[in-house]
């Protein structure tokens, strides 16, 4: 199914003090290493969407980044920006996959994600 919630990641500035609290509240799994450079925990909730705890520099805004899985990431793009959206992260590719990011009229940022073609 296409046009589904596909991932949530929660940015974070303490990965620690994060795992145990969700982990505790939800009894989610949360795996990873934290280094000084980076840090991207996987949550695993038992279900679908999983997501990830994103631990975020101090000069970069917190919050929850939804992404929606698309057929077509240019096609939903440009839907967006035709209803009053924008663009903030253009269409990349990794591993084949695409991603993008884009805010809707209000503001809320969106992250898009397009599996590769098979």
């Amino acid at each position: 199914m296409k046009n589904r919630f596909n991932w949530v990641e929660i940015r974070v500035r303490d990965l620690e003090r994060s795992k145990k609290f969700y982990e505790s509240l939800f009894r989610w799994k949360i795996t990873g290493d934290e280094n000084k450079d980076y840090a991207y925990w996987i949550i695993n909730t038992g279900e679908k969407p999983g997501g990830g705890l994103w631990r975020f520099p101090h000069e970069r805004p917190l919050g929850v980044l939804v992404y929606i899985l698309v057929d077509d990431i240019d096609e939903a793009l440009e839907k967006a920006v035709e209803l009053g959206g924008k663009v903030v992260v253009p269409k990349s590719k990794e591993n084949g996959n695409a991603m993008a990011k884009f805010a809707d009229p209000d503001g809320n940022l969106f992250g898009l994600y397009e599996y590769a073609k098979k």
